[in-house]
């Protein structure tokens, strides 16, 4: 995968194109009308990969600062308050981290950050990038990247100030306490009015007071000054870097820290005063290695069409996977579909065998089976026939008989019953007790009896209220008993005389005379009642 990274310096952007760990091309471009119309061009002309801005300017300090030891969320108020009123301009150009705590006093977090007190120099190449929709995915500190070249090129000291030239007007002095970065600054040089080794060791000698004065390091301890430079430069500066008692020189060819880093920048153009003899490319291959593109510098608008590319791809890449999915799935199904057929096919042969089997055995035994369902409908019918034995007027009577003697009704007198047996499980309305109904004993239906008891009460012995009371006694009587289903009163005693009276009359005659009582003290009631439990 290709990644282009945008090196500046503060005057001239030089473009890397890295593939994988090859440089495959680089441009130069100028900040005049011609270079900025070029630039456009270029722009306007490549793929829209995402582009990592690599900044080496002048215009980055670095600071130490202690503030109180608290949470992350107030870490973070307190140095956006402290950016705010010191950067104003710049709070969008700021990077800090915790590197530390005091050990003694309150203990206070130290705090270093970074930022760019002119982030205005960036303007003039951020403009095009704009208008052409180049997709930014960070700004990174090439004093800051430091650290992983250290670590990457096997230092071992712990005080060493790293000196790299990028360019040849530019010299970066970066110092590292026990492998981390703690201060970095640039130097303009020019090599008209001295050498390039007279000016490392009068810069190193400056430098080293700086870090003394402001307590990096003591006045007396050793470190150590490794120089990256090309092989023209390293006579003239072995010649002006001398070791001493509390420093000591290492030199490093430029071509040399590239193969330990295992990057190859042979594709510059070696007539080009920006090739492979200066170390922009070897930190720019660094900037192109990071795995995670998340710069030090600058705002979310400025990243905004990088996060649209992301989400347009991711987009993309989860439409790509659903699809995948569903043509594994969809094959997945038509594989089961036709294991299933199969399967479908393979059963309706073995139906078709089993029922053919069957049609086969059954026909033999059908003569036998039309003798077996007589012989069952008879075991059938005898069985309940048996059952039904118990159904009968005698038993019947026997039955009523007792839950009359039972109820105490010595004053009744029965005249009417009809009896005859009846399949349903209510009583008939309006059905003439005299007709006799139809019963089908195959039928699981149950066999009821059905009886219609009449006759009367002497009225005249009691009052009619009494009367009434008595044959609800009676009906109450039947329904209790366990054998009776359902009762159903047809008539009641009642008064017939013209002016009615509930009390019993004092009339002797009344009292006596036996046709009043069978006119008012008529009764009938159905009941429907099964036969006795063997």
């Amino acid at each position: 995968m290709l990644k282009r990274v945008f090196y500046y310096s503060g005057y001239r952007l030089t473009v890397f194109h890295w593939k994988n760990e090859v440089c495959v091309a680089s441009y130069v471009f100028n900040p005049d009308e011609d270079g900025f119309a070029r630039f456009k061009t270029y722009l306007r002309a490549t793929q829209n990969t995402p582009v990592r801005i690599l900044v080496d300017l002048i215009e980055e300090d670095f600071k130490k600062e202690n503030i109180p030891h608290v949470g992350a969320i107030d870490r973070k108020s307190i140095v956006s308050r402290k950016i705010e009123r010191q950067f104003r301009k710049s709070k969008d150009y700021v990077h800090y981290k915790i590197v530390g705590r005091e050990q003694s006093a309150r203990k206070d977090d130290i705090l270093l950050y970074s930022v760019l007190s002119n982030p205005d120099i960036l303007k003039p190449w951020l403009k095009p990038m704009r208008e052409c929709n180049t997709a930014i995915s960070g700004i990174w500190s090439l004093p800051l990247l430091s650290q992983e070249l250290f670590s990457k090129i096997g230092i071992k000291a712990p005080n060493v100030l790293l000196i790299s030239q990028q360019i040849p007007s530019n010299l970066r002095q970066t110092f590292l306490k026990n492998g981390h970065f703690e201060s970095s600054r640039s130097a303009i040089l020019n090599i008209d009015v001295t050498t390039i080794g007279d000016y490392i060791a009068t810069e190193v000698e400056q430098t080293i007071r700086f870090l003394s004065n402001q307590r990096y390091i003591g006045f007396d301890e050793k470190i150590e000054v490794h120089v990256i430079c090309r092989d023209a430069d390293l006579a003239d500066i072995k010649t002006h870097c001398t070791n001493s008692g509390l420093r000591s020189f290492h030199f490093h060819n430029v071509l040399q820290v590239a193969n330990k880093l295992g990057c190859d920048t042979h594709t510059f153009d070696t007539s080009s005063e920006y090739n492979i003899e200066y170390s922009n490319g070897i930190f720019s291959y660094l900037c192109a290695s990071k795995a995670i593109s998340i710069g030090h510098y600058g705002s979310r608008s400025l990243f905004f069409k990088y996060y649209e590319q992301i989400a347009s791809k991711s987009l993309y890449a989860t439409s790509a996977a659903m699809l995948l999915v569903a043509i594994i799935m969809s094959l997945s199904y038509l594989s089961q579909s036709m294991v299933l057929d199969n399967e479908t096919i393979t059963l309706q042969q073995q139906t078709t065998g089993v029922n053919h089997d069957y049609e086969k055995n059954l026909a033999q035994l059908e003569h036998k089976l039309e003798k077996t369902e007589a012989m069952q409908s008879s075991v059938l019918l005898t069985e309940k026939i048996r059952k039904l034995r118990n159904i009968s007027p005698q038993n019947f009577m026997a039955d009523i008989s007792r839950i009359f003697t039972r109820s105490g009704m010595y004053d009744t007198e029965i005249s009417k019953i009809s009896w005859q047996q009846y399949q349903e499980n209510h009583i008939p309305v309006n059905v003439n007790s005299r007709t006799r109904q139809d019963i089908d004993y195959a039928k699981p239906a149950k066999i009821y009896q059905h009886a219609v008891i009449g006759g009367f009460i002497r009225v005249s012995q009691s009052s009619l209220k009494d009367s009434v009371t008595k044959i609800n006694a009676i009906v109450d009587a039947f329904k209790n008993n366990k054998l009776v289903s359902e009762v159903r009163i047809n008539r009641m005693p009642v008064d017939i005389r013209s002016k009615s009276s509930i009390e019993n009359e004092t009339n002797i005659k009344q009292q006596q005379d036996i046709n009043s009582d069978r006119a008012k003290g008529q009764f009938e009631f159905e009941i429907l009642m099964l036969g006795r439990e063997q």
